[in-house]
């Protein structure tokens, strides 16, 4: 068995609250009804999602962030199967509320450790957005940094963290980070637990970031990444790549192939790109996110759901 606990203020009352993930997926939460320099904290029973225990299957790892900037809190939560799952809060901010998931990803592909993945979200690089850094069962801790928008992150490939320019990894296996500023000076640093009950501490000695961060390469090759959220409800984000500046239309059809919106038709820079669909005046059902170049054309479906 194994615990996997995270410090958070759940009901938005000022005080620390305990989740606690398990070896069989699931998470317990635990409420504070002391005080803030008394904690006393009362077992509330598992996290829901919908009407049922959420449950990743086994390990889960979770994180508990305002992953949007919409003032919820809402849970990341890493699983055994090496990937990370994102329930976004459709509850309040005192009340938190979960029901379905999408897996987090990085150039449209669904992250994926070797095993038993427990991520940490925190501005590692500095430059102002939230960006995932994720631990595995084989030792490593892996760094995806975020190339969109802090209320939208959009990840690059996985690079490997360094330490005394080799590959941060622990001793022995199932390695569990947690990401602060032991040393009070200003960075973060980065501390990783293990399975032989060790706890390594690789301390930050260039700010902001942890290691030495190459830059991001340019992107090699187009695709155009699913939606989020999706389903949705009036709003949603479109994520793309281009590999140098070209034209690009992107727009949205119905099932009937007819045009609802043109979202871009002009020349856009090489990297990655985020288009906000706001559809207030279209009607629940599926639609056709399509993006054509003069040398590539791809088709995504979305469901918008009022």
């Amino acid at each position: 068995m194994g615990a996997y606990p995270q410090i958070a203020d759940w009901n938005d009352d000022g005080l620390i609250d305990l989740l606690v993930g398990d070896t069989n997926g699931k998470i317990t939460l635990f409420i504070n009804n002391g005080t803030q320099g008394n904690p006393n904290l009362n077992k509330q029973g598992y996290v829901k999602a919908g009407s049922t225990d959420l449950n990743v299957g086994n390990r889960a790892s979770p994180v508990f962030v305002d992953w949007n900037n919409d003032n919820k809190k809402d849970l990341i939560v890493g699983t055994d199967e090496g990937k990370i799952r994102l329930y976004l809060n459709s509850g309040t901010k005192s009340q938190p509320a979960f029901t379905t998931f999408s897996n987090l990803t990085s150039n449209g592909v669904d992250i994926q450790t070797s095993a038993s993945a427990s991520p940490e979200v925190c501005d590692l690089d500095g430059d102002g957005n939230k960006d995932l850094v994720v631990s595995d069962y084989n030792g490593y801790v892996y760094f995806y940094r975020n190339l969109g928008q802090d209320n939208a992150p959009a990840f690059s490939s996985r690079e490997y963290l360094k330490a005394n320019n080799t590959n941060m990894k622990i001793g022995s296996s199932y390695a569990r980070i947690d990401i602060v500023d032991w040393d009070d000076d200003g960075d973060l640093d980065i501390l990783v637990g293990e399975t032989d009950a060790y706890i390594n501490l690789f301390l930050n000695t260039s700010n902001p970031s942890a290691i030495d961060l190459p830059q991001p390469e340019l992107p090699e090759q187009f695709f155009l990444a699913q939606n989020y959220p999706n389903p949705f409800n009036s709003s949603t984000t479109i994520f793309y790549q281009l590999p140098r500046p070209m034209r690009i239309n992107l727009s949205v059809f119905n099932l009937h192939g007819q045009l609802v919106a043109t979202l871009v038709n002009n020349l856009q820079a090489e990297g990655l790109h985020l288009v906000n669909w706001e559809a207030n005046g279209a009607v629940t059902g599926i639609y056709l996110i399509k993006l054509t170049t003069d040398q590539f054309s791809e088709t995504k479906k979305c469901l918008l759901q009022k």
